[in-house]
């Protein structure tokens, strides 16, 4: 059922398999830094550092040995794919110019890695990591976390930033022709359809976006937003609800962006405080196939 997804959005496997020519893995790697929000100012309110991190990536190791431990579990598992380092973990653009060069450098110098992605903050990319970037020998993906566009939202998140410097550091990876991508947060506590729908036209109506990660808002345990809906009646939504906003929401995403995700990884349940998340993600992406099939719902329908 998940290839057939394929039909209705443009799937990240498809737009993999097409850039490289074979099936692609991505290896999650940690250049070891914290995120310097939540060594600052405590971070994301619903940030958990177990659930994005690795076993291997939590050791201190070298991203060499992380690539060392990781790419034969791979290969053993998936057999022969391409690989691309992909630095998911805390804020990958964090840290001197140098250290930054060093660890991507290091992640370029395995001879399965075929390109690299780099995960951060609107605040922690400036100019002079952009051309770091840029000069690498291989195709660099930037991942922002935009999460919302309304400034509201972002400071019920805690997360630090405004929409404007989302916008900003957007813009600036787009005109520095480095492959743009943003992660969006689906359920924030107060946010109408409306408000969600103005954050996926945004998003479609920017030309320097091309990927988009979605997440459902999970409340892990011992964090701030677990703490939040436990004293309150604020809603986090469950997985039928999700999928009934993604279905909503998809028609108005321009059809040549890529989707890197639909539903937020790593969803384990004993860290999970509040939620309803039965079943797995292969059976979600199922539900999710057959409700747009249902409903004749397919990614760019309502855009004119």
């Amino acid at each position: 059922m998940k290839d057939g997804l394929n039909s209705l959005i443009r799937t990240y496997s498809d737009y993999l398999k097409r850039k490289y020519q074979r099936k692609i893995f991505r290896v999650g790697l940690s250049t070891g830094i914290p995120c310097p929000h939540r060594i600052q100012h405590g971070g994301c309110i619903f940030c958990h550092q177990e659930t994005f991190t690795g076993e291997y990536q939590t050791r201190g190791l070298t991203v060499a040995q992380q690539l060392e431990e990781a790419i034969p579990r791979i290969l053993d598992t998936c057999g022969d794919v391409g690989l691309i380092a992909y630095f998911q973990d805390e804020t990958s653009t964090a840290g001197s110019l140098d250290f930054l060069r060093e660890q991507y450098q290091a992640a370029l110098a395995h001879p399965e890695i075929l390109g690299l992605i780099v995960s951060t903050r609107p605040d922690y990319i400036e100019q002079p990591v952009i051309d770091l970037l840029k000069s690498l020998p291989v195709p660099v993906t930037v991942e922002i976390g935009l999460q919302t566009i309304h400034n509201a939202s972002l400071q019920f998140l805690n997360r630090g930033h405004d929409f404007a410097q989302a916008d900003e550091a957007i813009r600036r990876c787009g005109e520095n022709d480095l492959e743009t991508g943003v992660h969006l947060i689906i359920g924030i506590p107060g946010e109408s359809r409306e408000d969600i729908k103005d954050t996926i036209r945004y998003v479609s109506g920017n030309p320097c976006i091309s990927q988009v990660k979605f997440h459902n808002l999970v409340a892990y345990k011992n964090t701030p937003l677990a703490k939040m809906v436990r004293n309150s009646n604020l809603n986090i939504l469950d997985i039928d609800q999700y999928i009934e906003i993604l279905g909503d929401i998809l028609p108005l995403l321009r059809s040549d962006i890529v989707i890197t995700r639909l539903f937020t990884s790593n969803i384990r349940r004993s860290q999970i405080a509040l939620g309803n998340y039965s079943g797995s993600k292969p059976e979600w992406l199922n539900r999710l196939q057959l409700y747009l099939l249902a409903n004749n719902i397919h990614q760019g329908k309502n855009i004119l």
